[in-house]
Parts: C-alpha cells; structure tokens; sequence
C-alpha cells in the first residue's frame, strides 16, 4: 500500500525533518490512527513531495516527519493545463476543481458571462468563494497523489480572460457540437505541445457575440459531440480528452 500524503506549507518543508499543522496532524493521528514509524509522502503544494516516517506525536496532536528523500515535480504532468469555465450555481464549480486536480489541471479560471447565471459583485464573497476552491483542490491532490495545488483565480469576465490569452499556446474552445473540430484536428502536433488553454461555458453556454470573440483571440472550436454535458462534466471531460492525446492518461 503507498503511503498516505500530508500536505505543508513550503517555509515549513526546508528541513530534514517538517511539522505538520494541527489539521494535517489531526488527521494523521485521530482520522487515519498513524503512529511512529508510519511511512508518509509531505507534498509542498508547489510540485515537491519528501519521502518519510513519523518520527513524533507531539502533545495537542503535532506530527513531526523525518525526510528521506525528496522528489521534485511528484505526479505532475508535463504539460501545463489551464482550465477556464463558466461559473456555475451552487456546488458544480467544486465538482470542477476536484476532477480537474485530479486530472492534472494547473491553473483554473471561473469565467463570468453573458448567460452565466452567477453573478459575484461583492470582492469579499469571491474570496471566500476562492477559500473554498482552494480546500477543494487541496483535498483532491491528496487524493490523486500530486505535489502542486493548482492556481485558482478570482472570478473574471468573459472578456478579461480573453484579453489575458497566450496566442503562442493552443487555446481550445469546447462546443456541445458537431460544427468544431475534433481534437486530434485541433492539436495535430501533440507530442511537441507544453500548453494548453480550455475553454467551457457555463448552464447556459456562450453568446454568440463571445464566441466570435474567443475565436479572434486565438480559439479553437472542437466538438463534444451531440450530447449536452452539464457544465460540471464537461470541464473535466475536456480536461481528461487533452490530457490522454498528450500522452499523460496512457
């Protein structure tokens, strides 16, 4: 059985030996029953990961991990994968961040639209909306045993994210539509590919006006297919279609 990973932040992940914080230790302790000299994985949240054993429960639960061995870019692909979707109502956008971790996305991008029908004005609201993102996607690397937490930014306008898009990278717009391209058409050379930027609306989709605009930006249509996803399975369908002709789900 592989070890179980804990996560710390990185100013405590500069030593041979890391304290867990009270929630990771609690959970070490009280959740999973580890005692010295478990085996355990510490991922930094910025691609590294240390190999260790506990070495001490301290008194209020406080685990102290004596490293073994660190291991740099620890499951994480090569290609970097930034996924900007539609923000969706009550807790789909969650369903997103958690498989697309787990699929390998670095970067997500809540994207606000014409038809979207979450609107977030208040900056205090779409911090703590981010907070919880944040705790959802530290969550998932854990599980799907990864060493960087994705970026997550703050809900941006449609036009915002389009006027921030990297022409010299593929740029992939997903379409509930036979009218796009395949995949393999829109990313013909693949093996030679570092980047790449999903795009995926929200309940309701894209106006028409915003898809002319994403596609003089640099986008590239490519069908789903016929049937409609609803918006928190198509994100991460997209995601794990790219991911595989990248060579990183074989």
């Amino acid at each position: 059985m592989q070890p179980p990973i804990f996560y710390a932040s990185p100013e405590a992940c500069h030593d041979k030996v890391i304290t867990l914080d009270a929630i990771e230790s609690h959970h070490a302790v009280i959740v999973m029953r580890l005692k010295p000299p478990a085996q355990v994985v510490v991922v930094d949240g910025l691609g590294k990961a240390f190999r260790g054993e506990i070495l001490s429960i301290r008194p209020k639960t406080k685990v102290t991990v004596g490293v073994h061995s660190e291991v740099r870019n620890f499951g994480e692909p090569t290609a970097r994968l930034t996924l900007a979707a539609g923000l969706s109502t009550n807790y789909k956008f969650d369903t997103v961040i958690q498989k697309g971790t787990e699929l390998g996305v670095k970067r997500f991008v809540p994207i606000i639209s014409e038809k979207s029908k979450v609107k977030i004005d208040d900056p205090r609201r779409a911090a703590s909306k981010q907070r919880r993102l944040e705790k959802v996607a530290m969550a998932a690397i854990k599980q799907c045993r990864r060493a960087y937490r994705p970026d997550i930014s703050l809900p941006t306008t449609f036009a915002d994210y389009l006027a921030e898009t990297d022409t010299e990278s593929p740029n992939l717009l997903f379409l509930p539509s036979k009218t796009g391209l395949s995949l393999d058409q829109a990313l013909p050379e693949s093996d030679s590919v570092k980047r790449v930027s999903i795009l995926v609306g929200p309940e309701s989709g894209f106006s028409d006006d915003e898809l002319e605009a994403a596609m003089q930006a640099g986008f590239v249509c490519v069908s789903l297919g016929d049937r409609i996803l609803r918006t928190e399975t198509a994100g991460p369908a997209a995601c794990a279609l790219v991911m595989h002709l990248l060579g990183e789900l074989r």
